[in-house]
């Protein structure tokens, strides 16, 4: 909140009850994966490949 812009993030939680307590959840947060360094990652290997065989 320095830049005064309020942004909105929305998160799926996994709530869950725990066995053999009363009234106690755990809460699990699901991420989505980020793809974007596998993404360069493939593109790089595709490059070298490429460079290797001409």
């Amino acid at each position: 909140m320095i830049s005064g812009k309020e942004l909105a993030l929305q998160r799926k939680l996994k709530i869950e009850p725990i066995e053999g307590s009363y009234n106690s959840y755990t809460v699990n947060e699901k991420e989505k994966r980020d793809w974007s360094g596998n993404v360069y990652l493939a593109c790089l290997a595709a490059i070298l490949v490429i460079a290797f065989f001409t």
